[in-house]
């Protein structure tokens, strides 16, 4: 098995490689690798939205999040 290593830049989501003439009209599997330390954060994750500071103290929490939203003896179910 004979491996060839390249290291290109992409352009336009794109690469070009030049084979040499032993590994014309074959079978090949490609794989590729960032190089460590030159990919982007931009593009593994997405920016982190923030909220206006104008909304900041407007949210009021009216209920309990963490009791039932109707009374147990509604829960007939098993009844």
């Amino acid at each position: 098995m004979q491996a060839l290593r390249y290291v290109t830049e992409s352009v336009n989501h794109q690469v070009i490689i030049s084979l040499p003439p032993e590994l014309d009209f074959q079978r090949l599997e490609i794989i590729v690798l960032p190089l460590e330390g030159k990919m982007s954060l931009q593009s593994s994750t997405p920016a982190r939205r923030k909220p206006s500071p104008l909304l900041a103290g407007s949210v009021v929490m009216a209920d309990d999040l963490i009791s039932p939203a109707t009374p147990e003896s509604d829960w007939d179910a098993l009844k």
